[in-house]
């Protein structure tokens, strides 16, 4: 059996006219920037993914978020850095994800009422030296893995950003945000009153709302709500709905979109590759088509909001499908959010099957 992995990656995108001849745009306000995640080195994994190479980056992407990055809680980093070199190499802004080893444990450990002068100044000479823009603060919230909530979390982010920020004005600021709405209302969990003026950007995580339950909906996020019950799955439209009645800035949001199969463990995954391919069981993996991911591009479109797309190494990078481009998940995302037209491809359509829900 192939060796399936677990990664992350995502792209941020605000609306404007694009088409996929591209036309790449300047300009200094981060939120009207398409921002796309990069895993890269994703063969040292399993020999059945491909490199996605800095120079085979869709021109559409204009910030690169570099995320084969992580810091332990002694403030040491772990970075592949001739990978990122090749990545700012591009001279696009690139923005790194702060990963914690140790997740959301990890910011619980380092960060104390005063932040972290220390930490966030090892984050701000790396900056400097890698010509890197900016940072991405992850799992700053309870994952799964960790029951317990800690308040000072929430308290002492605060600080520890505005150290960040000493780097200077220029430096980018990203905050991720979980979707459930106990997080989205817990003001210790998420004060945005006080975010709203330190941060650049929310990712509001959409990915994996729910398990994969192929016989439901070929994905785990659909769009529309459903009904309450034994066949409920959260949706991005109830999603969206109380971020609206919460007190985070709406024009700082991007909703993220995941594009990558899925097994029905929910643990494992895998690239559009293996579909082209016919290399696995739809009975057993939740699988989107260009439909459901154009459909999402324009849902977020319709937000008014920036879109995050995960992974866009995992996307049919090597056009195996013979669709009309390479990269076609990530061309029919954009296509829904700028108002083009879907582009369909029948060998990455391999999901039929009709489901209530969208």
């Amino acid at each position: 059996m192939s060796l399936l992995i677990m990664l992350k990656l995502s792209i941020i995108y605000k609306p404007k006219a694009l088409s996929f001849i591209c036309k790449c745009v300047g300009g200094t306000d981060i939120s009207k920037k398409v921002m796309c995640y990069i895993k890269g080195n994703l063969m040292d994994s399993s020999t059945d993914l491909i490199n996605l190479e800095a120079k085979d980056i869709p021109c559409e992407c204009e910030v690169i978020m570099y995320s084969r990055f992580s810091i332990n809680e002694e403030s040491i980093i772990n970075v592949d850095e001739a990978l990122l070199k090749s990545v700012t190499d591009l001279n696009k802004p690139v923005i790194l994800t702060v990963s914690r080893e140790e997740l959301y444990l990890d910011w619980i450990k380092i960060l104390k009422p005063d932040g972290n002068a220390k930490d966030a100044k090892v984050l701000c000479d790396f900056a400097l030296k890698h010509n890197v823009q900016g940072y991405i603060l992850n799992s700053i919230t309870p994952q799964c893995v960790f029951r317990s909530f800690n308040e000072n979390v929430g308290k002492y982010i605060i600080p520890y950003i505005k150290q960040l920020k000493q780097c200077g004005p220029d430096l980018i600021i990203g905050v991720t945000v979980e979707a459930i709405p106990s997080s989205i209302k817990n003001p210790c969990m998420y004060n945005f009153e006080e975010l709203n003026d330190l941060v650049n950007f929310y990712e509001v995580q959409t990915f994996k709302l729910n398990e994969c339950v192929p016989n439901l909906y070929n994905g785990r996020t659909p769009i529309t709500k459903s009904e309450h019950g034994a066949n409920y799955l959260y949706g991005m439209e109830e999603v969206a709905s109380y971020l609206k009645e919460s007190k985070i800035c709406l024009t700082k949001l991007s909703y993220n979109i995941e594009m990558y199969p899925v097994y029905n463990d929910q643990t494992t995954y895998t690239s559009y590759k293996k579909v082209c391919k016919g290399e696995f069981d739809c009975s057993t993996y939740c699988v989107q088509t260009t439909k459901n991911f154009y459909d999402k591009g324009k849902f977020v479109h319709d937000e008014n909001s920036g879109i995050i797309v995960m992974i866009l190494d995992l996307d049919d990078i090597g056009n195996d499908c013979q669709c009309t481009s390479a990269f076609i998940g990530f061309k029919n995302i954009i296509a829904g959010f700028v108002g083009g037209s879907h582009i369909p491809c029948t060998k990455f359509d391999i999901q039929s099957i009709e489901y209530p829900i969208k």
